[in-house]
């Protein structure tokens, strides 16, 4: 998955001992939209992350260098996710990068995976991730009281979501969906594949026809 500012991809084995860092750091928990966890051990990180409910990508920018995290999780029903991420490089807080690799991983669920709801949950003092979600446009659905406990006292957190509808009718806007990110296979050549289907049907049809009308008894 690619944007205007970074890529989303797998983790390499030799990013792990950064993602180590991001976890003891504490930056996932305080930052992230999604889990809370904490590893202590780089092999502790990639046991979790290979093996746990949840799922991880690297964030990179387009000169290849690992900046963060995107995570998601598939809910209890088909087609409903929770997800989340967070920038591991501090000096590109507030860049886009971490707005952008969220929304990508939002593109490749609605539009390649049929996700039908997708929930953010983050914390009510991450001015941050609630500015992106409020400038999205997602239905900011409750509060979670007391849900996280960071520094020393418990905070509450926020539960918003964007449903499939809500998302593609935000194409109009250019903000999100296809108008966004683009498609797999570009329009142009599904409309010009289905165009020569329909010819080739057509005339095969015609053909069939007559030969059954002038077919000798």
């Amino acid at each position: 998955m690619r944007g205007a500012l970074v890529s989303v991809s797998a983790i390499e084995d030799d990013e792990y001992p950064l993602v180590a860092q991001w976890f003891r750091k504490g930056l996932v928990g305080a930052l992230s939209t999604g889990s809370s966890q904490r590893f202590t051990s780089t092999s502790g990180i990639r046991a979790a992350i290979e093996s746990g409910p949840e799922k991880f990508a690297m964030v990179r920018t387009h000169e290849g260098v690992p900046v963060g995290l995107v995570q998601w999780r598939q809910r209890k029903y088909p087609g409903s996710y929770t997800v989340g991420g967070v920038i591991g490089d501090s000096e590109l807080w507030d860049s886009g990068c971490g707005g952008e690799a969220s929304w990508l991983l939002v593109h490749e669920l609605f539009h390649a995976h049929n996700a039908h709801r997708i929930e953010f949950i983050t914390a009510a003092f991450n001015a941050r991730v609630i500015r992106m979600l409020v400038k999205s446009g997602m239905v900011i659905e409750g509060v979670l009281r007391d849900y996280l406990f960071l520094d020393g006292q418990y905070h509450d957190a926020i539960v918003t979501s964007y449903l499939r509808d809500e998302y593609y009718g935000a194409d109009e806007s250019g903000m999100t969906g296809d108008a966004f990110f683009g498609d797999t296979v570009p329009a142009s050549d599904k409309a010009e594949a289905r165009a020569l289907l329909r010819d080739y049907m057509q005339n095969r049809r015609f053909d069939d026809i007559t030969r059954s009308y002038t077919k000798e008894p």
